[in-house]
């Protein structure tokens, strides 16, 4: 710079060095430090990404009535950079989605291309919102999980979260397969936010969700919890659950627990009513439990259903413990100690039997295991190995103490006595079907295991026939058809490890008919009162279940069908 230049000149020209040097450091900073997020926001700006939900696929019943649907909602999402007067939008959205004018401004401020306002909203909210005619604000169809039949097989189905992942359930079980994958749109706008059509735009379409067929029949299911929902209020039970078993096959035609919940607003209902208790919860069986030892003791020829015990007027002690009848009985035959269900003949016997044979019987019969049903959650329940048994614990575990069960491994213990002597593990998926009806998988029936032999079984069903007809579970008749099961009502643990007075777990495990089984129903109740024993608030359940079912089934009373073959030889005469 010449000496002559003026002042101001040179001035200007400092000023203007300064500002590139700061222009200079600028670029420096942004090129190395700050173009990364820069081109982040960039990007944000003109490209949109949407997730597009696939599907969920249906759960159907066996007779392929719909148990879980899907249906398109509408979900509300602004895109921020399109919303001029985001204050008079936040107020106009705040009055008809119900979330306040701050949580939607916080949003419309974000610096995104997206950003979520409401998910699958109403018919009714959707129009208001379209209503308003804010710019920025659009929709897009999502499906929304659909339960059309309420709290019916609650239980089994489980629920969603709001993205359709499987929370509980065959929901969850299941998800992998029902939940299909996701698709999602991809697009570029120009400067003022517009779509650019046919410009690096691509969409990735979603593939639904493949189907489920169940065991279940809608019919039967929903005839079951009607009457258990009756017993459970009735009887003021803590809970309860009920199962309607093919004892054949496995299938099972009939599960559910109370309380329940409705799985379309599952969020409203505690996490203990959405607990499935025929599968969860274990409990010790009380005399439900004598099934196993009565079998193995006939099975292995330690006693005949003749011979006789003496029950000593209902008090009994042994090895320092005093062990009672619910009623005193005095000399009593093998075959009325099971029909009277007394505790103190059944210990008898048991000792003819020994500890480890009957422990065998207890595992052959299913229990200490997992029954393998395609249900989340499923428990042991609690077996211990002769070798930790107490003095005590042959009895006590032979009318069915220092053991506990679950109600689903009862019925299969029930089915052995019910199809011939066979262990069948039970089945409420049919199979999994693509959406052409396709099977992907099946879940067939699996051999059965022998347990004890046919004529076992039949010593066992003559007995338990016995039960009903004369002994503890007379409740339970139902005329012409002749059913057979076992009461069982068991003091429930303190906490302190003593037995309760006044807490009892109740139970009656049955089938029907007597001569041609079809069905095995499980009933159990959970605390109930002020009565308890499971020969008062069980075998009424069971009784309208078992009489609805041979109805549905159209299964003829026994001397009905005596009558109608003898009309129709007359009548061919």
């Amino acid at each position: 710079m010449y000496k002559g230049t003026p002042s101001r000149i040179r001035k200007v020209l400092y000023a203007l060095i300064i500002a590139l040097g700061l222009l200079c450091v600028r670029l420096v900073f942004v090129q190395l430090g700050a173009a990364k997020p820069l081109s982040d926001i960039a990007s944000s700006q003109y490209r949109l990404v949407v997730s597009l939900l696939p599907k969920r696929g249906v759960i159907y019943d066996r007779n392929l009535k719909e148990l879980a649907i899907t249906i398109n909602l509408s979900s509300i999402f602004a895109e921020p950079f399109k919303v001029k007067d985001k204050g008079l939008a936040s107020e106009k959205l705040a009055n008809v989605l119900g979330i306040s004018k701050d949580e939607i401004y916080k949003k419309l401020s974000q610096k995104k291309g997206f950003a979520w306002l409401g998910r699958k909203v109403s018919p009714d909210t959707a129009r208001a919102v379209r209503a308003l005619n804010i710019k920025g604000i659009d929709f897009i169809k999502e499906p929304q999980r659909v339960y059309p039949n309420g709290v019916l097989a609650s239980h089994i189905l489980g629920f969603t979260d709001i993205d359709n992942n499987g929370i509980e359930g065959l929901e969850l079980r299941f998800d992998k397969y029902l939940k299909g994958v996701m698709g999602y749109r991809y697009s570029i706008r120009d400067a003022k936010q517009r779509e650019v059509p046919g410009y690096e735009y691509k969409e990735i379409l979603p593939i639904d969700g493949d189907n489920m067929v169940l065991t279940i029949d809608s019919l039967i299911l929903s005839l079951a919890e009607t009457e258990l929902e009756n017993g459970y209020e009735k009887y003021n039970a803590k809970g309860a659950c009920i199962i309607v078993m093919d004892p054949y096959t496995g299938d099972i035609l009939a599960l559910s627990n109370r309380p329940n919940f409705d799985p379309n607003n599952a969020s409203s209902s505690p996490p203990d009513f959405r607990r499935n208790r025929a599968v969860c919860d274990f409990f010790e069986p009380g005399s439900s439990f004598k099934i196993v030892t009565a079998s193995g003791l006939l099975e292995e020829k330690a006693v005949k259903p003749s011979d006789k015990f003496f029950c000593e007027n209902g008090e009994y002690r042994w090895y320092g413990h005093t062990y009672h009848d619910h009623k005193p009985h005095g000399w009593l035959e093998f075959r009325d100690v099971i029909k009277f269900s007394s505790n103190i003949g059944t210990m008898k016997a048991a000792q003819r039997l020994g500890k480890d044979r009957l422990y065998k019987y207890i595992k052959k019969f299913g229990f200490g295991v997992k029954t393998g049903i395609e249900l989340p959650g499923e428990v042991n329940g609690i077996t211990t190995h002769p070798g930790t048994w107490s003095k005590l614990s042959l009895c006590s575990i032979s009318m069915g103490q220092e053991v506990a069960v679950t109600a689903i491994q009862l019925a299969c213990a029930m089915s052995v006595l019910a199809n011939g002597g066979n262990l069948v593990k039970p089945r409420i998926v049919q199979a999994i079907q693509d959406r052409t009806g396709h099977a992907v998988e099946k879940f067939e029936s699996k051999k059965p295991q022998k347990v004890i032999s046919k004529e076992t079984a039949k010593e066992m069903r003559d007995i338990l026939r016995s039960v009903v007809d004369s002994g503890t579970a007379e409740l339970a008749e139902v005329e012409g058809y002749f059913p057979a099961g076992k009461t069982g009502t068991a003091q429930k643990v303190e906490p302190n490890g003593t037995y309760s007075h006044r807490k009892f777990t109740a139970s009656f495990i049955g089938f029907v008919p007597y001569l041609d089984p079809k069905f095995v129903i499980v009933v159990m109740m959970d605390e109930p009162r002020p009565f308890y024993y499971g020969g008062v608030v069980c075998t009424p359940v069971f009784k309208k279940v078992a009489a609805q079912l041979m109805s549905y089934r159209k299964i003829l009373p026994k001397e009905l069908e005596i009558g109608d073959k003898r009309e129709a030889k007359k009548n061919n005469r």
